[in-house]
C-alpha cells in the first residue's frame, strides 16, 4: 500500500489485536489496494466478514478520525503514485482518460427505465430540492438552476442548517434529490434521514450503492466508483456529478418539448435586460 498508510498497516502486527481486527489485517495484507478505495464501510465490513464498528476501530488505530479518511488518504497515495509514473506533462493524458472513464461509467448506469422513474417522480412532486455537500453541491445547484427555468419549482440551500430548516417544513408530497459521491458524508445522511422523517420521497445520486446514504432512497442512480473519481475533490467526480444532472433535466425537457422549452425563453427573456 502506498507511504505511511502501508507502514502502519505493517506495524499493527506488533501490538495485540482482536480476531476481527487481524481479519481485517490480513485482507490489507493480501487485497490490491487499488479495490479498497471504491468499497463503503459497509462493503468492506461484509468482505471481511467483521461489522462496520469493527473496520472504524481499525481505521483509528491507523489514526484516522474514520474511515473516509483512511480510504480518501489511500486513494490520494494511489493517485500520486500513477502520476509519477510519467514523465514531462504526461499526467495530461492520465486527467483526460480519467474524465472519459468517470462519463462512461455514468452513461453505463443510466438506463431509460432509471431516468424515466427519476423523471416521474420529479414531475408528480410539489417542490424538488436538490441538496448536496461540498463538491457535490455544484451538481445540486445545477439541477436547480435547469429545473427552475423550465418552470419547476425548485430549491438549493447549500448551508446544512438552512437545509433542515427547509426539509423541516417539506412532506410525503416533495422530492429531494441527493448528490454524494461517496454516499457516507455526515451531513448528507442527517438530511436523508430528516427528510424520510419528514414522508419526502429521495433520489440519490453516488457511487456506492451500499453506502449510509442510499438506506434512504426510493431511487439510487448509482454509478461504479474509479480511482479519479475517489481522489480528494476530484474534478472527474464533478463533472461526474454534473452529468447526471445536465441528463436528469435533459430527460425533463424532452418529456415535452415544446411546453418547457417555452418556460426557458420566457426565463432567458426575463435576464436578457441584465446582460451588458
Amino acid at each position: 500500500m502506498p507511504g505511511t498508510i502501508k507502514t502502519k498497516i505493517a506495524q499493527l502486527r506488533e501490538g495485540k489485536l482482536t480476531k476481527s481486527q487481524r481479519k481485517l489485517l490480513d485482507y490489507f495484507e493480501s487485497v490490491d489496494y487499488k479495490q479498497v478505495i471504491y468499497m463503503s464501510i459497509t462493503d468492506l465490513a461484509a468482505a471481511t466478514d467483521v461489522a462496520e464498528a469493527t473496520v472504524l476501530r481499525f481505521c483509528r488505530l491507523l489514526g484516522f478520525n474514520g474511515y473516509q479518511e483512511f480510504r480518501l488518504n489511500l486513494a490520494q497515495g494511489v493517485i500520486d503514485m500513477g502520476y509519477k509514473k510519467e514523465d514531462g506533462i504526461g499526467y495530461v493524458a492520465e486527467i483526460a482518460d480519467s474524465y472519459n472513464l468517470a462519463m462512461e461509467n455514468c452513461r453505463k448506469g443510466l438506463t431509460s427505465t432509471l431516468l424515466k422513474d427519476a423523471c416521474d417522480m420529479i414531475f408528480a412532486a410539489r417542490t424538488v430540492c436538490c441538496f448536496g455537500v461540498g463538491h457535490s453541491y455544484l451538481a445540486a445547484l445545477e439541477l436547480h438552476n435547469r429545473l427552475m427555468m423550465m418552470g419547476i419549482l425548485t430549491y438549493c440551500e447549500q448551508d446544512t442548517h438552512l437545509q433542515n430548516v427547509l426539509i423541516s417544513s417539506r412532506s410525503e408530497d416533495d422530492l429531494m434529490i441527493l448528490f454524494s459521491i461517496s454516499g457516507s458524508s455526515k451531513d448528507t445522511v442527517e438530511a436523508a434521514e430528516l427528510a424520510r422523517a419528514c414522508g419526502m420521497k429521495i433520489i440519490i445520486v453516488t457511487c456506492h450503492e451500499k453506502s449510509p446514504l442510499t438506506r434512504y432512497a426510493d431511487l439510487i442512480i448509482c454509478t461504479e466508483p474509479t480511482e479519479a473519481v475517489m481522489e480528494p475533490g476530484a474534478m472527474s467526480g464533478k463533472i461526474m456529478q454534473l452529468f447526471i444532472a445536465d441528463v436528469l433535466s435533459t430527460g425533463i425537457r424532452l418529456s415535452d418539448k415544446s411546453k418547457f422549452d417555452n418556460y426557458v425563453a420566457k426565463s432567458r427573456r426575463a435576464t436578457a435586460t441584465k446582460l451588458i
